[in-house]
């Protein structure tokens, strides 16, 4: 009867630690979230920032045109945002581009730059 009794211990011992490893063992706090779309803020211009959001299939089948984006609106404005399929194809290869947004004169003239990268 012990040895009955030690197996199913070391059986239910067992199974305990395959169900924590496996709810911890995938989890990875490096990894990017894997979204379908992914928002990117600009550096700071003239005491304000934008953002502007990318479709991962924009990346993952970069159209030849490449894609124009109009950022999120903040003091009254907003700007354009372009990146060529060759940037495209870029980030979906594992390297960031940085993308300068198109100008505005309100609030005096500037542009912003964006970081892409990959997060899929």
């Amino acid at each position: 009867m012990n040895w009955k009794k030690a197996v199913a211990a070391a059986a239910g011992a067992a199974f305990l630690a395959l169900l924590v490893f496996g709810i911890t063992g995938c989890s990875d706090s490096t990894t990017p979230p894997s979204g379908t779309s992914q928002t990117f803020t600009s550096t700071s211009s003239n005491a304000h920032s934008h953002t502007v959001v990318i479709q991962k299939a924009e990346v993952e089948t970069p159209p030849g045109a490449g894609i124009t984006k109009t950022t999120s609106s903040v003091s009254a404005h907003t700007h354009t945002f372009d990146m060529t399929q060759a940037q495209l194809t870029t980030v979906m290869g594992g390297t960031g581009v940085t993308v300068t947004s198109g100008n505005s004169d309100i609030g005096g003239a500037h542009t912003h730059n964006f970081t892409i990268t990959k997060w899929f």
